[in-house]
């Protein structure tokens, strides 16, 4: 997605899981235990349903490119695996693209649900939140 403003800006905001209820909707809140980088560990409470309205993922940095790229990702002993990919590059007109992608475990979706749901069902359910978040993002990063 296209942001409104330059690239070190992108990355700062992105970086810090903080503000990922500010345009993910179904963030309650997160936690980081430090400042953004490398290693930094973060608790992400989250609303998946009615059944898991404040679930908790315990997430730490694992890849971090300065003003590049940064990964966070579950421990290996997690209920459930979640990778969450957030790279920005530099557009023209103090303009910065932001590419995100997010991994998960089908049976997260099992767990908050009680049910089982079929692969695709999950990914376009998937695919039209991202572009929610994403439209969502441009507007909050716009109002400044």
């Amino acid at each position: 997605c296209i942001l409104p403003i330059t690239k070190h800006l992108a990355f700062a905001y992105l970086a810090n899981l903080e503000n990922d209820s500010l345009w993910r909707k179904e963030i309650n809140h997160t936690t980081l235990f430090g400042p953004p980088g490398l290693g930094v560990e973060a608790y992400e409470y989250s609303n998946l349903s009615k059944r898991m309205n404040n679930h908790l993922l315990v997430l730490t940095c694992i890849e971090w490119v300065e003003g590049e790229k940064v990964v966070f990702e579950t421990k290996p002993d997690s209920l459930f695996y979640l990778k969450s990919i957030r790279r920005i590059e530099a557009l023209a007109n103090n303009q910065s693209r932001f590419h995100y992608t997010i991994e998960f475990d089908n049976k997260l979706v099992k767990h908050a649900l009680g049910f089982a749901l079929p692969g695709f069902l999950i990914r376009f359910g998937a695919s039209q939140d991202m572009k929610k978040y994403l439209n969502k993002l441009k507007k909050v990063v716009s109002n400044g």
